[in-house]
């Protein structure tokens, strides 16, 4: 792994849609060296893309919450994330917040008490059948190309190419790149804070997603090391939230 395999990694993990001809771009390389290296980190380093879906997208409510790793949560759950922080944090849903709050108890009751909850504000949307087939779709083959959805589907390309945009606008999907993360020598690591604001500007050249609201946030950054991981993570709480919880990611996935 050298720089140009890690900037790969990390404009892929910011949005995993991005052009080889504008990841080649932006690390100042040709478009075949890209490819070229991609197909290398393709199996040890990349091993498949996932489709994240918003559970709102599906008139769903959803949270996070944090448990020391003694034990494994055997129920459902969207995401894992596990941390050098002896934590497992879990993505969870449910059709209603009463039902997510009882689904936290229950988990509780096994996993002890709490590291973290967060449930931010959030707005369920219905979906329309159209909405239905082209996430389904995209679930099943998440690389598929949109001029190929469009003809599985039967309508245009521009069609298709408009619904993509607002769907990920709206961030009800997302594309991600499943990594080892050891293999690939990159480091991922989560703030929960809240100082909102200053987590947006702090963390603006290392977060690739966020999930806030108007009182707190978690921001989920990628670096070159678990260094910079900590050295970022201690001045931030030196300088502007000392009660921010720090999580290190040593693996993730999502079901």
């Amino acid at each position: 792994m050298d720089s140009i395999d890690k900037g790969i990694l990390k404009i892929l993990l910011k949005d995993a849609r991005t052009p080889q001809r504008r990841i080649a771009m932006m690390l100042g390389i040709s478009p075949p060296a890209v490819s070229y290296r991609m197909e290398k980190l393709f199996g040890d380093i990349i091993k498949r893309f996932t489709l994240y879906v918003n559970p709102n997208f599906l008139g769903r409510y959803h949270g996070y919450v944090a448990f020391n790793n003694l034990y494994d949560w055997d129920g459902d759950y969207i995401a894992k994330i596990e941390c050098l922080e002896e934590t497992n944090i879990y993505e969870i849903d449910s059709k209603s917040r009463f039902e997510l709050d009882e689904k936290i108890r229950k988990m509780s009751e096994k996993l002890g008490e709490p590291k973290m909850i967060y449930i931010p504000n959030q707005m369920p949307y219905s979906p329309s059948k159209f909405d239905l087939k082209v996430v389904g779709i995209l679930k099943e083959k998440p690389l598929i190309k949109p001029i190929e959805l469009a003809e599985e589907l039967g309508v245009s390309s521009k069609t298709i190419r408009r619904h993509l945009r607002y769907l990920y606008s709206k961030k009800f999907i997302r594309l991600i790149p499943i990594i080892d993360l050891n293999r690939a020598e990159i480091s991922i690591f989560a703030v929960f804070t809240s100082k909102v604001e200053d987590g947006k500007k702090f963390f603006v050249k290392y977060a690739f997603t966020e999930i806030e609201d108007d009182k707190t946030g978690i921001f989920v950054n990628v670096v070159d090391s678990m260094d910079e991981a900590r050295d970022l993570a201690l001045k931030f709480k030196r300088e502007y939230d000392k009660d921010a919880e720090i999580m290190i990611t040593t693996k993730y996935e999502f079901l």
